[in-house]
């Protein structure tokens, strides 16, 4: 990471006074709290003037690819590893978006939780970035972060903002999920390229989507009269057995249920 904050000083000035800056994010977390196995992801916070959004790459490549095609690349059928995050930096307004792996159908959480952040007098030097710590409870997890007042952007991976500085890293006390910094760069274009159509819903709303997925993940393709096909090696059309998939898709979501607001979590059977 050393080399990648070696041009810090030589664009800083510069995207500090645009605004228009990505955060690259390398996040390690657990899709199995009982299990040791780390899943590693890349994540990119773009930030634009007076808005931002944080989304993996896959993410962020299917944002681009629908502003110009109209046409986006496939979702994750289990919700809990969709980690994505847009702000009004202006209003101070966070959602968390949520996406129906089949159709694309798009939701928007209204994130309400207030982020008490408590600054301790730690410090300690992350890279070329000196440090703060700070502690903040959210989604039923105690969070520690570093954070560094030479970038003073109140901004972090997630819903994470607020601290008088970018934030370096962060991760709950049980090392289930953990933000670390990896690079800094300007923002590639002068839009963050994400759709704002979709319907805002409450948490509440969220269970009962994930409950009602889980019961019958293909309920609207077939509501919809919409046939699965599959093919073999040679692109032969092969038949397709509904109730493995759904037996398939239901352990994936039970093996995969750590979701980062564990005050949210739902217990599968």
């Amino acid at each position: 990471m050393k080399k990648v904050f070696l041009i810090l000083g030589c664009i800083l000035s510069a995207m500090m006074l645009s605004q228009k800056m990505t955060f690259v994010y390398d996040l390690k977390f657990k899709p199995n709290p009982n299990k040791p196995e780390l899943t590693t992801e890349t994540y990119y916070l773009d930030v634009f003037e007076k808005e931002s959004a944080f989304r993996c790459e896959r993410e962020r490549v299917s944002d681009s690819m629908i502003q110009r095609t109209g046409l986006g690349l496939g979702r994750s059928p289990v919700f809990n590893s969709q980690i994505y995050v847009v702000k009004n930096l202006e209003t101070a307004n966070i959602q968390k978006v949520i996406f129906m792996s089949f159709f694309n159908d798009k939701y928007f959480i209204n994130i309400d939780e207030n982020l008490n952040w408590k600054i301790l007098s730690d410090k300690k030097k992350i890279e070329d970035f000196e440090c703060r710590k700070a502690t903040v409870e959210y989604g039923g997890r105690s969070w520690i972060a570093w954070f560094t007042q030479s970038i003073p952007i109140p901004e972090g991976p997630y819903i994470f903002n607020g601290l008088p500085g970018i934030i370096v890293k962060i991760s709950d006390d049980q090392e289930n999920y953990s933000f670390n910094l990896i690079k800094i760069k300007k923002l590639e274009k002068d839009s963050l390229f994400f759709s704002k159509k979709g319907t805002t819903i409450s948490w509440e709303d969220f269970q009962k989507i994930q409950s009602d997925y889980y019961a019958d993940p293909f309920a609207e393709l077939k509501a919809r009269n919409i046939k699965i096909q599959s093919g073999d090696e040679k692109g032969n059309l092969i038949p397709t057995d509904l109730n493995k998939m759904t037996k398939q898709l239901k352990k994936q979501i039970r093996e995969n249920n750590n979701p980062i607001e564990l005050n949210h979590k739902i217990d599968y059977e």
